[in-house]
């Protein structure tokens, strides 16, 4: 048996990234997003076409069911989204179903390619473009509303993509953010306690190297993967007049080892969801300019 890696400085920090420089995190970033695009492992249907995209859509709010609620929610009918990180386009889509003027900006060209291509099946459109959310290409007071999920948490600059959120909102315009949530169940227990001092993960690399390997599938341990708690992310949006910030989401899957009690862990159950609250795995800021 090996001997434990060296961890170094900060074994519990899961927000700084400085390993390699920023310019090489984003190259990590795109590399995976375009080997894997988010959530396709979730169809095997005839990649880009109809089923395919439906598939994608199914699982992600049979499993994410307060996402969907949380759009369908939003006042957008005719107003200016831009949604930062769109990944295969699945929130992209329901926002121009609601009769959003939807934008969009991603990382990765390969998000352009099929997000362009799902709209197109769907019969809508929006003003896509491949850029870096810490430098937004839009003048200010550009949108209504700016959507972000589980996106700007992979930014070697988190900070930098919510200044420039308010600075490109309109007056009294809202942004919906959220980001991985440390003190949450799945980082504790799966991440932590299971994956990396359970199963030896310790032995091989760090914590961040571990932290990276959470997107599945995904074996690139230089991704960076920030966890906040409430307060860190929150205290981000002091320029913002009315913040609301809140955990969400648990499912029986996220726990390991205990997830192998239930016929279907990828089902929400009331009690879970009521546990996510707390301990779920994102924080969610809702916030005014």
């Amino acid at each position: 048996m090996g001997p434990i890696k060296n961890v170094g400085r900060g074994t519990m920090d899961t927000v700084r990234f400085d390993d390699l420089s920023p310019e090489e995190y984003k190259k990590q970033t795109q590399r995976h997003w375009t080997s894997v695009p988010c959530g396709s492992n979730y169809s095997a249907k005839e990649f880009l076409s109809k089923e395919f995209f439906d598939e994608i859509e199914t699982h992600r709010y049979a499993t994410h069911p307060w996402i969907i609620e949380n759009i369908r929610r939003f006042n957008i009918k005719g107003k200016k989204v831009l949604e930062i990180g769109y990944g295969m386009g699945t929130d992209h889509l329901q926002m121009a179903r609601r009769g959003a003027v939807m934008h969009g900006l991603d990382l990765t060209p390969a998000s352009y390619e099929i997000t362009k291509r799902r709209l197109e099946v769907y019969g809508f459109h929006s003003e896509l473009t491949v850029g870096d959310a810490e430098n937004l290409p839009y003048p200010p007071d550009s949108f209504d509303c700016v959507y972000s999920f589980g996106v700007v948490h992979h930014s070697p600059n988190t900070e930098k993509i919510i200044s420039e959120v308010h600075r490109v909102l309109t007056p009294n315009g809202r942004c919906y953010i959220t980001v991985y949530h440390k003190r949450s169940l799945f980082f504790w227990w799966t991440v932590y306690g299971v994956n990396y001092l359970l199963k030896g993960g310790r032995k091989v690399r760090t914590l961040r190297e571990q932290l990276s390997l959470i997107e599945y599938p995904n074996t690139n341990p230089d991704m960076v993967i920030r966890l906040y708690t409430r307060r860190e992310f929150a205290m981000m949006f002091d320029k913002y007049s009315e913040v609301k910030c809140y955990v969400k989401h648990l499912l029986p899957v996220d726990i390991a080892l205990f997830s192998r009690l239930f016929k279907d862990p990828y089902r929400p159950r009331h009690v879970f969801d009521k546990l996510g609250g707390y301990v779920g795995w994102y924080v969610v800021i809702e916030a005014s300019k």
